[in-house]
């Protein structure tokens, strides 16, 4: 993999479980790391749903193998929450591929 096309700057995000103020488990997500990484764009629609209309696209990260990375982690680019949906360790180029969806809220 060449350095020259990690050229965006993303922040990679861990899950908590941790306890509110009624005792309920919760599920809150605190920054691991910050790295760069080559961003790609896969795919993307306009969907309608409960009435609303929804953008969702799919982008693809490309990171180096020491970035500690799950599939239940989730990622932040230009302010935008990314769900992981898979993630391909490529040994042979020491990257790791993770294809991500955008997180609609």
């Amino acid at each position: 993999m060449q350095a020259g096309l990690l050229n965006e700057l993303i922040e990679i995000y861990k899950p908590s479980i941790e306890s509110n103020e009624y005792g309920e488990q919760v599920q809150v997500y605190y920054k691991s790391a910050d790295t760069r990484a080559q961003v790609t764009y896969n795919n993307g629609n306009r969907t309608t749903s409960n009435n609303e209309i929804i953008f969702d696209y799919q982008k693809t990260f490309k990171v180096r193998r020491y970035v500690e990375v799950m599939e239940n982690y989730q990622i932040k680019y230009k302010n935008k929450m990314f769900r992981i949906l898979s993630i391909e360790d490529i040994r042979q180029y020491n990257h790791i591929v993770i294809t991500a969806e955008l997180i609609n809220e």
